[in-house]
């Protein structure tokens, strides 16, 4: 079988044969394979990095942020910069960013890492999916476009959510392959997005809870 190529160019570049991933990573491909799968991920065997994959068309495509080195912007640049890609953060969540007491991170389950939340700066960084750049606070709408061409609109990946309230929801944390996003159907629930699998998983977490804004 034709050889794999990370394509972390800069930092690895690394060939290597499908059988030289693990275990775990090394099922998903024959069942991909089989499934005529056009997207997936898989981890590089020597660098670790997590990178898309199209075992169809056999290419792989770098997914991790893109960091570009740029002097950083004011909390004000960046809300403009939010409000002129129509992104509308709950408005308690965003008075909590501004505060600069926002928490790290948070624990959604207790036998697991915690998710990493997103600051303000961190939400209006660029997030390659796919190909397309996307702020990573929009980056489920590149997963949305994702599922849609690899199983049309009516796929049942992510259900409850339909694709275009997928693409709607905003992203404020992130875990490995996971991603802390905000129900775009009311604003307030908070769900997790699987990037390794298009599935959905709701949390006991609100946005008011986690903003400290919860009168309860």
């Amino acid at each position: 079988m034709t050889k794999i190529t990370c394509p972390y160019h800069d930092a690895c570049g690394h060939h290597f044969d499908s059988s030289a991933l693990d275990a775990a990573d090394g099922d998903f491909l024959k069942s991909a394979i089989g499934k005529n799968m056009t997207f997936m991920f898989l981890h590089c065997p020597a660098c670790s990095r997590i990178f898309q994959f199209n075992p169809v068309a056999w290419t792989a495509q770098a997914c991790e942020a893109v960091t570009p080195k740029v002097a950083k912007k004011s909390g004000k640049q960046l809300e403009k910069l939010l409000a002129s890609k129509e992104v509308a953060l709950p408005q308690a969540y965003l008075a909590h960013l501004r505060s600069g007491k926002s928490r790290p991170d948070v624990a959604i389950f207790t036998d697991e890492d915690p998710f990493t939340l997103y600051s303000l700066d961190a939400l209006c960084q660029d997030v390659e999916v796919d190909g397309i750049r996307y702020l990573a606070v929009r980056q489920l709408a590149g997963f949305a476009q994702t599922l849609a061409q690899a199983a049309g609109t009516g796929s049942k990946q992510a259900a409850p959510f339909s694709l275009a309230e997928l693409a709607d929801c905003l992203s404020i944390g992130e875990e490995n392959t996971r991603i802390l996003f905000i129900d775009s159907r009311d604003n307030e629930a908070l769900w997790i997005y699987h990037c390794d699998g298009g599935d959905v998983e709701k949390t006991r977490l609100t946005v008011s809870a986690l903003s400290g804004s919860d009168a309860s």
